[in-house]
């Protein structure tokens, strides 16, 4: 969400440039500006880059706040358990539309 998310887009501005839509509630983005800032605009650009980050502080809010994780860590399973269950609701629809 962070790196596509239309919503964070703002967070992204200063380091790209809005150059349309990708997919459905995505939008693409070009990384400006050169050294750090370039730097950046890949970090926060690209999910898999993002990944092991986010990754890497949640490990770190667990060992220093357990509690905190905890509600991070729901949160996060809630949005997942959501995202599966489109999933789920638009490969049923699909398994049982009509053929043309």
């Amino acid at each position: 969400m962070v790196s596509k998310d239309a919503v964070a887009s703002p967070f992204r501005a200063p380091f790209t440039r809005y150059a349309g839509t990708s997919a459905p509630a995505e939008v693409a983005e070009e990384v400006r500006g050169k050294g750090l800032k370039h730097a950046v605009g890949e970090l926060i650009t690209c999910p898999f880059c993002l990944a092991p980050w986010v990754a890497s502080a949640l490990l770190v809010l667990r060992a220093a706040s357990p509690a905190t994780a905890r509600t991070c860590y729901s949160g996060l399973a809630a949005v997942a358990g959501s995202d599966f269950l489109q999933f789920a609701y638009a490969a049923a629809q699909e398994r049982h539309s009509p053929r043309d």
